[in-house]
């Protein structure tokens, strides 16, 4: 099941959200962010969604939940969605690199930065236990992913129904 945030707080299930896809293919968490043309990933940051949740008053700035953080694609199929959690080397800018802060958690939160004429920030949240897996030789664009299509309801999609499913990322509250 994909829970869904926005900053911090559990938002509720009749709540218009943002959600991408996420599976494991071999070791790797892919995750299908469903963009728009014109629509562009320009960041990424993976977090402890659990740890960051307890904390008080969070520090924006602060990287210490961080698992993963990352800038300026380096290729076009990233920059439109399709992202390998942890993989540095398809990026321009690595703020954190993968598991240097902390290990991978259970409850994932991914922060995605858009240039959709402007920077629009688009989270969602996952629980790793619960990405459907499959073997390392399956191909990322024939698999199904888990995504949460509507207000509540969880389906395994591929990459192509999810974009069809999911508006631009522009048009879902920041």
């Amino acid at each position: 099941m994909l829970l869904l945030v926005s900053g911090c707080q559990f938002v509720l299930p009749s709540h218009d959200y943002y959600s991408f896809g996420v599976a494991r293919i071999g070791e790797e968490i892919h995750i299908v962010a469903p963009l728009c043309d014109g629509e562009r990933i320009v960041g990424v940051e993976a977090y402890d969604n659990d740890a960051l949740g307890r904390e008080s008053s969070p520090d924006p700035a602060s990287t210490r939940f961080t698992y993963w953080k990352v800038e300026q694609p380096v290729d076009a199929s990233v920059a439109e969605g399709r992202i390998v959690l942890g993989d540095d080397s398809a990026y321009q800018v690595t703020t954190v690199p993968a598991g240097s802060n902390i290990g991978l958690p259970e409850l994932v939160g991914v922060t995605l930065h858009v240039d959709s004429g402007g920077d629009h920030v688009v989270e969602d949240v996952f629980a790793v236990a619960e990405v459907p897996a499959y073997p390392a030789t399956a191909n990322p664009e024939d698999v199904e992913y888990v995504y949460q299509a509507g207000s509540n309801e969880e389906r395994l999609m591929t990459p192509g129904k999810i974009r069809q499913q999911s508006k631009c990322a522009a048009d879902y509250p920041a």
